[in-house]
């Protein structure tokens, strides 16, 4: 259904972890978009309206699930009872945590190390698998929303990483919900770690040139072919002037031959 994937495109772009207030104005104006795709005036009850919302809130918990197999191979997680395994587990998530460094592509335990702010595979990674897996993904199929890939579906993403490697901080992973009770704080932390990022690189647009090659790359690992501009068709002034000489000389494109 056309507000579903609508709502749920401007759900990721605009407010993952919306109050009620902003839930509501983002269905009103995912609804009035969705009649102006379609053409047709649908009718909004409380039941279908209800039900376009409910699959907005299974974004968190989609992407989490898709998220910890990721988390747990890439980062080196392991489920063991052994004493040196939950010691390395603790160390491990303690680590990822320190200073964001789960973000970054070089890790280190001091900012002078790290480097490849948000340049994680990692980030990457589950970008593809959760908008970008293939043609038809929303990543792909609203890239209005998506394009350049926006900050609070970045943020989210942030949030749902550090998600996972909590459940990891007793050394034995602990199942956490990722709900907006939960985590709508640190998903503003995020937020705002970004909007700060980008104020302080504002000069050369670092951010959006990292957001802008997050949504190629996921594009280009969905198969869908690059938006470009309609290329413009043109006729040479050489193409008019045969094209006139030809039919003063009454020449046809039909094979003269025959």
């Amino acid at each position: 259904m056309t507000v579903i994937g609508e709502y749920r495109a401007r759900l990721c772009a605009e407010a993952p972890m919306p109050d009620h207030l902003i839930e509501t104005n983002l269905l009103d104006a995912s609804w009035v978009q969705a009649c102006k795709v379609t053409g047709r005036n649908m009718a909004r009850s409380p039941q279908l309206a209800k039900i376009v919302t409910n699959r907005g809130s299974q974004v968190c918990g989609q992407l989490k699930t898709k998220l910890r197999p990721l988390v747990e191979a890439i980062f080196g997680f392991h489920s063991s009872q052994s004493k040196t395994a939950i010691k390395k587990n603790r160390s491990l998530a303690e680590g990822l945590k320190e200073g964001t460094n789960f973000a970054f592509k070089h890790m280190s335990a001091d900012d002078d190390g790290r480097r490849g702010f948000l340049k994680a595979p990692l980030i990457q990674k589950i970008i593809n698998t959760m908008w970008f897996a293939n043609k038809h993904d929303d990543g792909v199929r609203f890239h209005n929303h998506f394009k350049p890939f926006p900050y609070p579906a970045l943020a989210l993403v942030l949030t749902a990483i550090e998600c996972c490697i909590d459940e990891w901080m007793t050394g034995t992973r602990t199942d956490i919900p990722f709900s907006i009770q939960e985590y709508r704080g640190v998903y503003e932390s995020h937020l705002k770690c970004l909007q700060a990022f980008e104020e302080a690189t504002r000069t050369y647009a670092v951010l959006p040139a990292i957001c802008m090659r997050l949504y190629e790359a996921g594009c280009i690992h969905s198969g869908a072919a690059p938006l470009s501009a309609p290329t413009e068709v043109t006729v040479s002034a050489r193409v008019i002037a045969t094209a006139i000489k030809e039919h003063e000389e009454g020449s046809t494109t039909e094979d003269e031959s025959d």
